[in-house]
């Protein structure tokens, strides 16, 4: 079985383990109430509903929050995707200009240095996989860079033409590794999470009111509530679920096919 296909399904089980978490805290918040008769109208209850209120409003804007940054990273990584094959491709047509004898090593560092960043970043979401892709990617760039000092002490007048693209193409990759680095941090996630109980206990509490336990209530609210912390998450990283960064990925590979 893939990494990919692990990774998801531990990912969806987390999610069922949420949804099972509201739906016992709803319970025991509604025997704690049928215990205590909260049921009854009383100023305890009106209390309740007044807080309840306030805890669903704070919960459906961190919810909103955290879905419209992990929206925006995502979109960073696709963009920073298109930026580092339009970097690499540069440097690569740029070895055109270089004396014919120094372009055969200086095109196949090329060759090795996306195909580690590639299989860098199709690693994730194993980091240890991905950091060692991605430091040897920024050893062979070093050494493309190195080639293009020694070209340019040769032809000066090349230096602005050739240098400029190689630091480019170092600052998207470095750029890209800062953007797999970069997630909604764990105090924002427990506390979200957090939000989320204190939402299922007030639920219970609240439909103490009525003659039943209100099933399809308490179904939809842990199934909305888990769901939507999910995808949150299926944002923050996106090669350990359904949402993914394969089709801006394609670009680096139909770049890798044309170097020849």
């Amino acid at each position: 079985m893939k990494d990919w296909t692990v990774t998801t399904l531990l990912v969806l089980a987390l999610e069922l383990v949420l949804f099972v978490t509201l739906l016992l805290a709803i319970e025991l918040a509604y025997r704690i109430a049928r215990r205590r008769r909260f049921s009854s109208p009383s100023t305890q209850l009106r209390s309740v509903t007044a807080v309840s209120s306030v805890v669903f409003s704070l919960m459906g804007l961190i919810l909103a929050f955290s879905y419209s940054e992990a929206g925006r990273r995502l979109e960073v990584h696709r963009n920073l995707v298109v930026d580092e094959a339009n970097a690499i491709s540069s440097v690569w047509f740029l070895a055109d200009v270089v004396q014919e004898e120094a372009q055969p090593p200086l095109r196949e560092l090329l060759r090795r240095y996306l195909d580690e960043r590639i299989q860098a970043h199709h690693a994730l979401p194993r980091v240890e996989a991905f950091e060692a892709h991605r430091a040897r990617a920024a050893l062979l760039q070093k050494q493309i860079w190195a080639r293009m000092v020694t070209i340019t002490k040769v032809a000066p007048d090349k230096e602005v033409l050739l240098l400029p693209p190689v630091r480019l193409m170092a600052e998207v990759a470095a750029k890209r590794t800062l953007a797999v680095r970069t997630h909604i941090t764990s105090p924002a996630f427990l506390f979200m999470l957090g939000l989320a109980v204190v939402g299922a206990l007030l639920v219970g509490l609240t439909t103490a009111q009525g003659e039943g336990r209100n099933w399809p209530y308490r179904l939809l609210f842990a199934l909305v509530v888990s769901s939507a912390i999910h995808v949150v998450v299926d944002l923050e990283y996106p090669r350990t679920g359904i949402v993914s960064t394969e089709e801006a990925d394609s670009l680096l590979l139909e770049l890798r096919e044309t170097m020849h």
